[in-house]
């Protein structure tokens, strides 16, 4: 999954693909892992719940994005996710529109999921508790990371427009400091936002961002409301 060098004629070419095809080829780490996960769910026992086997080839997939995704930042440098940006140009907020309602959809099953348990006991209870739990954790963090690589690709869009190296250096998101941002001051922006629903010392001077930052605090709140109750539940199956 390394990154190879963008031909000059790349964008003309890129733009005669059709736009689905586009969206996944520019997101390979996320789209294979999503792939790995739907096999993993299909290898797993006819007999298991459909909703137990989702939940599995979720957690599968997205733990496995998050190793992906954890090498690319370690080796990433400022021309890699410049160029990483220009090809995710395309698609950029479906892929936000795709990660929310995954997310959801990935809650609403931890909710079902917890209704079954009240019917099993023992080590079977135990293995449904741990899945779930593990799904509210993935599933919360998967928004975060997303939004993460989101304004990433944000900002280093907009870099590319400015003309000075002062304009350039604070395109979109102006971090404490002179140094361009790297993935982790990012990841840093979006889980702030994601735990306190605030922007920390972080400045946002793009209106795009700002709009998508306005986003993220309310579904932030929604999301983390949400595992709030699931927590309770899950503690509540334990006790129980």
């Amino acid at each position: 999954m390394t990154d190879a060098p963008t031909p000059p004629d790349a964008p003309a070419r890129r733009r005669r693909i059709a736009l689905p095809v586009r969206i996944v080829r520019a997101r390979p780490r996320l789209f294979i892992c999503l792939a790995l996960g739907i096999l993993a769910g299909l290898l797993l026992p006819n007999d298991w719940r459909a909703i137990t086997r989702a939940l599995i080839s979720w957690n599968f997939a997205i733990f496995l994005y998050f190793i992906a995704v954890a090498a690319m930042v370690i080796s990433a440098d400022q021309s890699s996710m410049a160029r990483r940006a220009a090809e995710q140009d395309d698609g950029r907020f479906t892929i936000l529109v795709f990660t929310v309602v995954a997310a959801a959809a990935a809650f609403g099953a931890i909710f079902y999921q917890l209704l079954l348990v009240k019917d099993v006991h023992g080590l079977q209870r135990a293995f449904h508790l741990v899945l779930a739990a593990a799904t509210v954790t993935s599933a919360w963090a998967f928004i975060h990371v997303m939004f993460a690589l989101h304004y990433a690709s944000e900002c280093f869009s907009e870099r590319e427009l400015k003309s000075s190296p002062a304009a350039k250096s604070h395109s979109g998101l102006r971090f404490p400091g002179d140094e361009t941002p790297d993935y982790f001051d990012f990841f840093y922006f979006s889980f702030v936002i994601g735990v306190a629903c605030a922007t920390a010392d972080v400045n946002i001077t793009s209106r795009t961002i700002r709009r998508t930052a306005t986003l993220h605090c309310i579904l932030a709140f929604f999301f983390n409301s949400a595992v709030l109750a699931l927590t309770v539940n899950i503690a509540a199956g334990l006790v129980g």
